[in-house]
């Protein structure tokens, strides 16, 4: 695996942390602020910066993975929430924060951690 890859891979694990931190808070409390919708627009974004990360990726990356659609749709996740926000169901970006971010996550680290064989620090930030 390349250097830049790596390092593209490095980049989306910081969103999937966050959107962890933001799942931690319960669905109460995203469900929260029904007239500025705050928490919602927070998960938004990080689900936002998250596909844009998996964007960047090369795409022979994302190509060697086809079988798993977890990499595109993080990517279609990103294009609907920028270009098609009226369309973006709320159930989805909650599933995206509170249990993809986390697998995602989990999947880079094991990735990484078989490229040089060193487990990584679950870094929380």
């Amino acid at each position: 695996m390349s250097a830049p890859t790596i390092a593209r891979l490095t980049d989306i694990v910081r969103p999937c942390h966050r959107a962890e931190a933001i799942a931690a808070r319960g669905r109460e409390w995203y469900d929260s602020d029904p007239d500025l919708e705050v928490p919602k627009l927070a998960a938004d974004s990080v689900v936002l910066k998250l596909g844009e990360a998996v964007r960047r990726l090369p795409e022979g990356f994302l190509d060697e993975r086809q079988g798993d659609p977890t990499w595109r749709r993080a990517i279609g996740m990103r294009h609907r929430i920028a270009h098609e926000h009226d369309a973006v169901d709320d159930d989805i970006v909650w599933l995206v924060i509170s249990r993809h971010a986390r697998e995602l996550r989990a999947t880079i680290e094991r990735l990484l951690d078989a490229q040089d064989g060193t487990p990584r620090p679950h870094d929380p930030t």
